[in-house]
């Protein structure tokens, strides 16, 4: 009994924290919100490359989001250490992504 109540709230604590995740993604890509991102990633980035930066940016906050999602969802049904993998692929591939769009834009 106390296992299963620990697998539902870890899936809850993962599913908000991936729709926070998702939702902050979405504005900073859609919306172009550079005031979501520390100012230490976003001052050099120059205007003509903001929105493919945003797009990146957002992007990688967004991956970062579904498997925090994924695994939260998963946790509740499936209750095994493998749940715990899309959130690990998703923080993987989505700190790629921002690290490449810092790298690249970001100079």
């Amino acid at each position: 009994m106390r296992d299963s109540i620990w697998f539902v709230m870890t899936g809850i604590l993962f599913s908000l924290l991936g729709a926070v995740f998702i939702n902050l993604g979405r504005q900073i890509w859609k919306e172009q919100k550079t005031e979501l991102i520390i100012s230490y990633h976003s001052e050099r980035v120059s205007e003509e490359n903001k929105k493919v930066y945003c797009t990146l940016f957002g992007s990688g906050i967004l991956i970062m989001g579904s498997g925090f999602l994924i695994s939260g969802i998963c946790v509740v049904f499936i209750r095994t250490v493998l749940v715990f993998v899309p959130m690990a692929a998703g923080l993987v591939f989505g700190l790629a992504v921002l690290s490449s769009a810092i790298i690249k834009y970001n100079r």
